[in-house]
This record gives structure tokens, C-alpha cells and sequence, in this order.
């Protein structure tokens, strides 16, 4: 019996050193605990679709140009047409155009996201962004919402052709007013290439196409080949090979306050 009891006080003796071995063995140690998901610092990340970028109607320049390009690089003017275009900021009244790739923004939005709506957008292997040449080239799609160029459409209305005669683009640093004077359908024709604008001859022969029109809406205005002339384009959706087209001319340019 002396054995036996001397046998289990080693046996106890020996567990109490393991559970003290395993003790020590996690000293210092913290319990491990569930990671927390770690949060997006965005403290000085771009918020593109908060920013408010409309100032109020009597202001030299409706748009905030130095914090709209922050977010969209290729916007470069602003375009309102009064009565046709009074639609929501972010469906298109940004005028853009991407370098190198002239058809970036036919299906895209401003962020650069997929979109069938588009953004309206001139070419720039065709027009410089500033406005300056003979004849710029503006796409706006036909959307069954309203938005972007569809309100092109209701320049068919000879009324109200006769009672809307202007669009004004904005530049970060110009006022530009255009007076309308033609509104019409033509074919799907690419008329950026097929005038010569570099010559006079050139800027002739466009204005002499125009003249063959007749199945439209038309404002006897002056028109020369010195002429700063901008072409609208949208779809006309019961007829894929032509396009709706508003022209309008230069009639004031006026500097902005930066």
C-alpha cells in the first residue's frame, strides 16, 4: 500500500509540473481576437458624384471648373442650350474629349464608367478644346429619358425653332453665345472629314452643303467662311443611317473671370 500511495504522489506531482510548464508557456500573451475589418481612409479621397458643381443663375460661370476637372480631367466646357438642355449635371452638360481615343465617352459617363447614355463629346483629332475652330463637331446620343441631346429634337417644332435661338458654351476662361440657324435631319455622313475646314474653298463648300437642306427649320443669319460654327449631332431613333442636326454661330465671345 506504501507503493501504491508513494506511485500516485509522483503521478500528481508530475501533472502539477505540466499544467505549471503550460502556464508559463502563455504568460505575456494577449487572448487572440477577431480582426476588425480595417475602414477606407477617405479623408482625402475624390468624391466626383457629391460635389456640387452648379453656382447660382446670375453667375459669370455656372460651373466650378477648377474642382470639376479635379474629378473628370477631360471636361473642358459647359454647355447650356436655355429651354432645350435643363437637364441634371451628371446626365451631360459637361462638354469632354479624351485624346488619343476620340470615342471614349460614347458609352461612357464622366467617371469614365459604362454607360449607354454617354457623355456629350467633340473628337480631338478634328477640334481643339477651346473652342477655336471653324466648325467643332458636338455627339450627344437621342436617350428616350430626355437627357443628354434628345431635346434636339424639339427644334423640329417650328414654333419652338422660331422661340429658341441660342446656346452658350462656357470655358474655364470664355462666355460663348451661338445664335441657331439651322435644324435639321441629314445622313449619317462623318462631316468632320468630308470638308476640308483648313481652306476657305473648304469652309465654302460646307456652307453651300447646308444650303441644300430644305426639309427643316432655318434662321437667316450671316454666315461667312471666318465664320466659328458648332454642329450638333444626335441619332434619330426611327432612322439609324441619318442624324438630327442644330447649328448654330458665333455671335459673342466674352472673357471670364478665372
Amino acid at each position: 500500500m506504501e507503493k501504491k500511495g508513494h506511485f500516485l504522489r509522483k503521478i500528481a506531482g508530475l501533472l502539477a509540473v505540466v499544467m505549471l510548464l503550460a502556464m508559463c508557456a502563455g504568460c505575456g500573451q494577449k487572448p487572440v481576437q477577431p480582426e476588425k475589418p480595417v475602414e477606407p481612409d477617405t479623408t482625402d479621397t475624390e468624391q466626383p458624384t457629391d460635389i456640387v458643381l452648379i453656382q447660382p443663375d446670375d453667375a459669370e460661370v455656372p460651373v466650378d471648373f477648377e474642382t470639376a476637372q479635379k474629378a473628370w480631367p477631360d471636361a473642358y466646357a459647359y454647355i447650356k442650350i436655355p429651354g432645350a438642355s435643363n437637364m441634371a449635371i451628371r446626365e451631360g452638360n459637361f462638354l469632354v474629349q479624351r485624346p488619343g481615343d476620340d470615342d471614349y465617352y460614347l458609352y461612357r459617363d464622366l467617371d469614365g464608367k459604362d454607360n449607354k447614355a454617354g457623355t456629350m463629346y467633340t473628337q480631338a483629332s478634328f477640334n481643339k478644346p477651346d473652342m477655336s475652330d471653324p466648325v467643332t463637331l458636338i455627339y450627344g446620343h437621342n436617350m428616350r429619358d430626355g437627357s443628354m441631346f434628345a431635346a434636339l429634337h424639339k427644334f423640329e417644332d417650328e414654333d419652338f425653332f422660331n422661340d429658341h435661338d441660342t446656346v452658350v458654351i462656357y470655358t474655364p476662361t470664355q462666355r460663348l453665345t451661338y445664335t441657331i440657324f439651322a435644324a435639321y435631319p441629314r445622313d449619317d455622313a462623318h462631316l468632320m472629314r468630308k470638308f476640308d475646314y483648313s481652306s476657305a474653298e473648304g469652309r465654302q463648300a460646307f456652307l453651300d452643303e447646308i444650303a441644300t437642306h430644305t426639309d427643316g427649320h432655318f434662321r437667316d443669319v450671316e454666315l461667312t467662311t471666318d465664320s466659328n460654327i458648332i454642329t450638333l449631332s444626335t441619332c434619330i431613333g426611327s432612322a439609324d443611317d441619318q442624324r438630327y442636326i442644330v447649328q448654330a454661330v458665333l455671335t459673342e465671345a466674352a472673357p471670364v473671370q478665372g
